[in-house]
């Protein structure tokens, strides 16, 4: 049987950031799309980082806007930067 991939090929011209070695010590932002329940699971992931990592510092996603059209925007990259953040956690699927 041979198999056939309709999609084609797909030249990766970015590549994704490095993998941070621990979540101890980072400022990590959490960010809304404003999809599904995010308003309760988004913050249910913070309680669940620091459980394992105690010393993060997590950032509400009501620190930065909210909603798919927004949380790409420069001002949220710009408001990143000024807070320090080490990682950004989006969220959340609908």
């Amino acid at each position: 049987m041979e198999v056939y991939d309709p999609s084609g090929s797909t030249e990766i011209t970015e590549l994704h950031a490095p993998r941070l070695e621990t979540l101890n010590g980072k400022k990590i932002a959490l960010l809304s799309n404003d999809s599904w329940q995010a308003h309760r699971t988004l913050p249910l992931v913070g309680k669940m980082i620091k459980a394992d990592y105690p010393t993060a510092e997590i950032l509400s996603y009501e620190e930065f806007p909210i909603g798919n059209a927004v949380i790409d925007a420069d001002a949220t990259v710009v408001r990143a930067k000024e807070l320090g953040v080490d990682a950004v956690i989006v969220g959340n699927a609908a």
